[in-house]
């Protein structure tokens, strides 16, 4: 659709090919005031738009009046329309898609034809209880979700306060603790992962990729000493977007470890699409298309059943394990940040931990030392 946006107001060409024309409410960026028609002709959209500018400035038409008849769905339609990520972009599609997943599946059946201002605490309350019973993660995500969008129209003055008010009904804990392999784990789930796919398991483990930047992994971005990395791949209705990293710290180079050259030369020569632009890790041999993320957790799983590693092993555990053993290494907070790609040190100290537990299995046996073996300090 082609749109045109001057100081007031919008005119957009449908693919109908009729114009519609609308404005948002003054003081606001996220509220839409359609016409209540839609016109043949451009000139008439652009009028109707002008008169209503007009009417506004001589008290005619009060806007605000109109927002508080606003249901929940129209709102929600232009929130994520004119909705920026931290980076002042719009929504990638695969945040879009679940976004409107939380609206259809959750929100819209019971909240989506109500006004915004008759959306009440007791309201919101009554709401949350039948909320994806059994779910306590998708239950957390869908009401910050409702949460955000509310304070947002509390920005643009259609509610005096966000009825979103349950304590801790946004945050929740992981349902499964990530679980820390053992180098020789990963060999052996590397070894059980098809052929093509060993060295994703690798790179996930020792290079810390995520599973979106290694699908997306291509020859020119590759030696056996360093990857760079500065796109990634999501998934929205079977259609892979490339996109750079959400935060501009997950553009990075990643130093390859050492022990990881031949198995990169290997890659490079058996299996990564040719050329340049070849994919490392293609859908099919040859093929010019990611391997979609459901479609290697497939093969991962069924190569986590012939190791002993626990059942429900994700490739984002590899991660998590290989920033781990950075961390025992000695490797600061800084230095997580940057191999990791993490954009705040706050992620990066957890794995810090590990370098505690480290330092107090050493204080102990030192005690142990001091001692004569009696780690209680008597002598």
């Amino acid at each position: 659709m082609a749109s045109k946006r001057s100081g007031f107001g919008q005119v957009t060409k449908l693919p109908s090919g009729r114009w519609r024309a609308r404005y948002t409410v003054p003081g606001s960026t996220q509220l839409w005031v359609n016409a209540p028609m839609t016109f043949t002709k451009k000139d008439d959209a652009e009028t109707w738009l002008a008169r209503q500018r007009a009417d506004i400035a001589d008290g005619i038409v009060r806007p605000k009046t109109v927002s508080s008849r606003i249901a929940l769905r129209q709102y929600a339609t232009g929130w994520l329309e004119e909705r920026r990520n931290s980076r002042g972009e719009p929504l990638r599609p695969s945040t879009l898609r679940t976004y409107e997943q939380y609206l259809t599946k959750y929100i819209y059946p019971t909240l989506g034809d109500v006004a915004l201002p008759k959306i009440t605490a007791d309201t919101v309350k009554a709401w949350h209880r039948d909320l994806a019973p059994g779910k306590p993660t998708i239950r957390a995500l869908v009401y910050a979700f409702l949460r955000s969008m509310l304070a947002t129209a509390v920005e643009d003055e259609i509610i005096a306060a966000n009825p979103c008010r349950i304590r801790g009904a946004g945050s929740t804990r992981p349902a499964a603790r990530k679980a820390i392999a053992t180098p020789a784990q990963v060999d052996e789930l590397a070894s059980a992962m098809p052929e093509r796919l060993a060295l994703a398991v690798l790179l996930g483990a020792w290079c810390q990729v995520r599973n979106g930047e290694a699908m997306e992994l291509r020859r020119k971005d590759v030696t056996p000493a360093a990857l760079s990395i500065s796109r990634g791949v999501t998934w929205a209705n079977g259609q892979p977007h490339v996109g750079p990293p959400k935060t501009g710290a997950g553009v990075r180079v990643i130093a390859v470890p050492p022990h990881l050259a031949q198995p990169i030369t290997d890659h490079l020569k058996h299996h990564a699409n040719p050329g340049p632009d070849g994919l490392l890790f293609p859908a099919a041999p040859g093929r010019d298309r990611q391997m979609h993320q459901s479609t290697f957790s497939y093969y991962l799983a069924e190569a986590v059943k012939k190791t002993t590693l626990p059942a429900g092993f994700r490739f984002h555990w590899l991660r998590h394990t290989g920033l781990t053993w950075a961390a025992q290494t000695g490797a600061t907070v800084g230095e997580l940040r940057a191999r990791a790609g993490h954009s705040t040190p706050n992620i990066a100290m957890l794995y810090q931990h590990a370098t505690t537990t480290r330092d107090q299995a050493l204080a102990a046996a030192l005690s142990k030392i001091a001692t004569g073996g009696d780690e209680s300090g008597a002598r």
